[in-house]
Formats: C-alpha cells, sequence, structure tokens
C-alpha cells in the first residue's frame, strides 16, 4: 500500500559504519558516517514492546516499521531517529518498486 507524502513524517538517518584504523598499529575504531537522510512513515509494531512491557521489563526492545520512497538499504548500516539508534533487520521493495519498507530495532546496543 502506498504512502503519500503527508504521511512520511519522520526525518531519519541512514548511516553507514566506517573502520577506523591507528596510523600507528593501535586497535581499529568504528565510526558512523551519513549516507542519506530521508523522511518517512513509521509505524510501531507494538506485539513485542508490549509483551515485554507485560512482563514488567525496565529494557525493552522496540520494533517498528519504516516506510519511505524507493532507495537501497544496506543491513549493515542503521537509522538514527532523533535519539534513538535502530538497527536493520530487513528492507524490502514494493512490488510497484515505488516504496521501501525498512524492519528495525532499537535498545539492540548503543550504536
Amino acid at each position: 500500500m502506498a504512502t503519500h507524502a503527508g504521511e512520511r513524517r519522520h526525518k531519519i538517518r541512514f548511516e553507514r559504519p566506517v573502520i577506523e584504523r591507528d596510523p600507528l598499529g593501535g586497535d581499529s575504531a568504528v565510526r558512523w558516517e551519513l549516507v542519506v537522510e530521508v523522511w518517512a512513515k513509521k509505524t510501531n509494531q507494538l506485539s513485542a514492546t508490549a509483551e515485554a512491557v507485560a512482563a514488567g521489563a525496565d529494557r525493552y526492545r522496540e520494533q517498528v516499521r519504516f516506510d519511505l520512497l524507493a532507495r537501497k538499504v544496506d543491513p549493515k548500516w542503521r537509522i538514527v531517529e532523533g535519539g534513538t539508534i535502530y538497527d536493520i533487520k530487513s528492507a524490502g521493495t514494493s512490488n510497484d518498486r515505488g516504496e521501501t519498507a525498512v524492519l528495525a530495532v532499537s535498545g539492540l546496543n548503543d550504536g
């Protein structure tokens, strides 16, 4: 089902990991580099979150779906919305190739 421009109200950033090597042979570090910012429709997948809260969890994962205009999305990337970091679990393009749906989960790590 196609989303209309007015439904895409959440500005999200796709970031990719970049490994920075220490020129003196020390440990490598990963930093995150901006790929693109886009507007997306965000839908909470409430079942997983509701189960965790009902069980009394003080920390839980939030699973969401982002619908955006069609584009390539690499599962190694991450999504940042405001101060929340989401790990990409899957991404797929609609049959008419007009949109991309991304399933993502927050609360797994600190980025």
